[in-house]
């Protein structure tokens, strides 16, 4: 009897992988891995996550590698960005989505690379009075975008805003500290990376 039971317990959960499978096209969006290797430094007498310099290990060229066999998943709940190539995992590295408010939130659905990208962008109006480096749009065409760490008008980081990565830090976009972000630019503003599928997950997933 209890042979049964383990072989029922074994097939449901082989199920629920697979219909996991299914929907994400990967098993493993959710899950801590290795490929993370964050520096850290002081600021404001806390340790925190130093935005200049890299949080992966190392960085896979995927420069000819087809739009189509690749995908970006943005983890919330570990706010972290997820590079994924035919459905495995070959990148990571952490990230600050959008504060968790109704106005500041990142969408969550799936999405895709377009075309609107830029080395420099810079939001003068009062409430905002922010830019950043190197971005990259997922929705709505310059709306929603993949970029640096935050900026002032002269293009220098907003220090009362820095040592976040790895939680919500932003009002809506994905910002990454400056050598990761070099590197997303640098791989996804190809115009064959146009139409990359990007699936943002919600905090509870």
């Amino acid at each position: 009897m209890m042979k049964k039971v383990r072989l029922a317990l074994l097939v449901g959960c082989l199920s629920i992988v697979a219909s996991l499978f299914f929907l994400t096209g990967t098993t493993s969006a959710n899950q801590k891995t290795n490929l993370l290797n964050p520096s850290y430094t002081k600021l404001n007498g806390k340790k925190v996550v130093d935005w200049k310099k890299t949080t992966a290990k190392k960085y896979v060229d995927l420069t000819n590698v087809p739009a189509k066999d690749l995908k970006i998943v943005v983890n919330q709940k570990h706010q972290t960005v997820n590079i994924y190539k035919n459905n495995k995992l070959v990148e990571q590295f952490l990230c600050s989505t959008g504060k968790r408010t109704k106005e500041t939130a990142t969408p969550v659905g799936i999405f895709a690379i377009e075309p609107e990208h830029g080395t420099w962008f810079y939001n003068a109006k009062p409430d905002v009075a922010e830019g950043a480096r190197n971005f990259v749009s997922f929705k709505d065409h310059g709306v929603y975008l993949f970029h640096s760490v935050v900026m002032n008008q002269d293009n220098q980081p907003i220090m009362s805003r820095q040592g976040r990565l790895g939680h919500p830090n932003s009002h809506g976009c994905v910002q990454m500290s400056l050598p990761d972000n070099v590197y997303f630019y640098n791989t996804f503003s190809q115009p064959d990376k146009v139409g990359t599928k990007v699936v943002i997950e919600p905090f509870s997933k």
